[in-house]
């Protein structure tokens, strides 16, 4: 590999052979590659200089690395309801310890534990805690199932037949209060990782007759605060919300194609933002999930999956934005991506950035797997290839502006 650094403006680009370098994951502060031959390299983000490349693991899911401390644990050899574990140091990238492959396959850092669960409809609900520095089993636990999973410090709160909090390290019942769903709060990147969420709380929504919004305390399970939500209005959606920085919960249904947007924090009755349908053509339906940056809220839908942008509080409606390629040619099929402060755009040919619905730059990549992953609210990752075609990149970008370097 060769690397092209500006250690000022943090920007970089790592160079390698096609069929090199997979697609990065923002983990921890690290930027993690998947490289040829099963290997993976951590790189600094500042500076874009690998740090280490572990030896071949086998059928890695780089997709889900989960920082731990001292190490960084990744699921290998995935399949359905079955998964294996290799913990790497973060410092150094040797293997600390290995787990074969059981049926617990869903994975989330607690502290110095690893927590270990499974989840599918024909497995019972197995939980464990694994030691994450040695490998070694803390304790496990059975339920009939565990419906949802979050983490909040060193306690895990589970959705297993009502509500209850775990100790991390020690699988103590810690207490059992309530039922609903436990939300992932704003900014968590999968469900059961803690993002930036207050571990002091976790929000849990339920449905029915009266939807509500609760506000409660991970130490205690005790309910802090409630919100009610107007029946009539949510009557278009099944499931629960997303909940989104600012003190906002969207709902969105992809066959009907329609979202709202409720403002709760502090809220006795939650206050609608937003409300709106797209792409009202029979037999379509969102591309993909609807996102929302700031105030304002992005989705791909049509026949021809346009891009549309809404905001909240106009009162103008949902518009098209056209997003058109440096050649002229317009962007088809994108798949969106949202960072802290952009919207990222990519169709496997050209990647965009999108700002308060407003498209600040395209830039041809000429690959297929070219989808953007932020890195932090001023830059972007994105692959492109060389135009001999000998040489694909890796560029660390400005988010603002798209420069990179070459």
């Amino acid at each position: 590999m060769t690397i092209d650094a500006d250690a000022e403006r943090r920007l970089w680009t790592l160079g390698a052979p096609p069929g090199v370098l997979g697609r990065p994951v923002v983990a921890g502060g690290t930027v993690y590659l998947p490289i040829a031959d099963g290997r993976l390299a951590a790189v600094d983000p500042d500076r874009g200089r690998v740090l280490w490349c572990s030896a071949p693991l086998t059928e890695p899911d780089t997709t889900r690395p989960v920082p731990v401390g001292e190490v960084v644990v990744m699921p290998v050899q995935r399949e359905h309801g079955r998964c294996g574990y290799v913990a790497l140091d973060a410092v150094t990238g040797t293997v600390r310890w290995k787990r074969i492959k059981s049926d617990l396959h869903r994975v989330a850092a607690a502290g110095s534990t690893l927590v270990l669960w499974n989840d599918t409809y024909d497995e019972r609900g197995k939980i464990a805690g694994v030691d994450a520095l040695t490998g070694e089993l803390l304790w496990e636990n059975e339920f009939e199932r565990i419906w949802r999973l979050l983490v909040r410090g060193e306690r895990v709160i589970l959705d297993a037949g009502g509500l209850r909090a775990l100790d991390a390290r020690s699988g103590e019942e810690l207490w059992r209060k309530g039922h609903g769903n436990p939300l992932p709060g704003p900014g968590s990147p999968l469900p059961g990782q803690q993002g930036t969420d207050d571990a002091a709380v976790f929000h849990v929504w339920k449905d029915g007759t009266e939807p509500e919004l609760s506000l409660r305390a991970a130490d205690t399970g005790e309910q802090l605060a409630a919100t009610r939500f107007p029946r009539r209005a949510l009557r278009h959606f099944s499931g629960p919300p997303i909940l989104l920085d600012g003190g906002r919960a969207l709902f969105a249904e992809s066959y009907g194609r329609r979202l709202q947007l409720f403002a709760h924090s502090g809220l006795a009755a939650a206050e609608p933002l937003l409300e709106l349908r797209f792409a009202r053509w029979r037999f379509t339906s969102f591309s993909e999930d609807p996102v929302c940056v700031g105030d304002w809220v992005y989705v791909v839908a049509g026949r021809r999956d346009q891009v549309y942008a809404a905001q909240c509080g106009d009162g103008s409606g949902p518009r098209r934005i056209p997003v058109t390629a440096p050649d002229g040619r317009t962007m088809t099929l994108p798949r969106a991506v949202a960072g802290p402060g952009h919207l990222f755009l990519s169709d496997g040919r050209t990647v965009a950035a999108v700002r308060d619905g407003r498209v600040l730059w395209t830039k041809a990549t000429d690959m297929y797997d070219s989808q953007p992953v932020p890195l932090g609210s001023d830059r972007v990752l994105f692959p492109s290839r060389s135009r001999t075609a000998d040489r694909n990149r890796l560029h660390c970008a400005d988010a603002e502006t798209g420069h990179r370097l070459t």
